[in-house]
């Protein structure tokens, strides 16, 4: 896993919501599940703060942070900005029942647990994860594991859920964020781990392998679409496969990383994951 500071990361991140909000248009007008990997990127800095942009409009929808107030602690906030805790209808879907000093604790989801308006969520509060190596019983994210928060945030005055993977250290001195993903169809439910919907199964079993300079598909939907982007959102490569395996060459590419998008215009289903050549 590589690790890199969380200045390095508002970096990318800020990269990724530039220039995915065009990729992911046919995904969001056919209402399917938006699903957008990171790749285990860690916020290792202590009293640093990180937003992503879940649905990639340029505002960032959640912050994330840690402290080292003796002792330290890993929490979250639903803002309408990057660079500050504004409060806005953004939310924290779950909690764990109990609250001290005003701070609420995220709920550490199951996987395949459903997030919905049948859900509590809290707003204008600050998230606490783990606070002093879980010194409050309310705290859910202690064991260093992967865990999943979910959440309730507002595009264009409609409500849509996602979630995202979060492993918080033990400690509380680090948060890697994974992934996420949020159910483009305003209102619907989305489960906790979910990255497509029940009709896009077929892409999700592509599996991608980089070797030097060659991208290998495996397990294609029949006429899958690729598209190639480098991290500031330049297209690099696109094409078009007829069967099941397909090999990219990109031979012509400096080594680095970057977000190759697959397509299935059957389900117009979309996934897109980070590569490193």
């Amino acid at each position: 896993m590589k690790k890199i500071t969380s200045e390095h990361l508002s970096s990318r991140l800020a990269k990724y919501g530039a220039f995915s909000a065009a990729i992911l248009g046919a995904a969001n007008a056919s209402g399917q599940i938006v699903y957008t990997d990171i790749a285990d990127e860690t916020v290792d800095a202590l009293n640093t703060r990180v937003a992503i942009d879940i649905n990639d409009d340029g505002t960032g929808d959640y912050l994330f942070g840690t402290a080292d107030a003796a002792p330290n602690f890993a929490f979250m906030f639903p803002v309408a900005s990057s660079m500050a805790p504004n409060y806005n209808s953004n939310a924290i879907v779950g909690f764990a029942g109990a609250v001290y000093s005003s701070f609420y604790y995220p709920s550490n989801l199951a996987l395949g647990a459903t997030i919905d308006g049948t859900n509590p969520v809290f707003t204008s509060n600050r998230g606490d994860f783990n606070y002093d190596s879980c010194a409050y019983s309310s705290s859910q994210f202690c064991d260093g594991m992967d865990g999943y928060v979910g959440l309730h945030f507002q595009v264009a005055g409609n409500t849509h859920y996602g979630w995202v993977r979060i492993q918080v250290a033990a400690d509380a001195s680090s948060i890697i964020i994974k992934d996420y993903a949020y159910n483009s169809t305003p209102d619907a439910p989305i489960e906790a781990g979910q990255t497509l919907g029940v009709e896009e199964s077929t892409i999700n079993n592509v599996r991608i392998v980089t070797i030097d300079n060659s991208i290998s598909l495996y397990n294609l939907p029949q006429n899958t679409n690729y598209k190639l982007y480098s991290t500031s959102g330049q297209s690099i490569l696109n094409g078009s496969t007829d069967g099941d395996t397909h090999v990219i060459e990109a031979n012509t590419m400096a080594s680095g990383i970057y977000l190759l998008e697959l397509s299935d215009p059957n389900s117009n289903s979309v996934i897109r994951k980070k590569i490193v050549l």
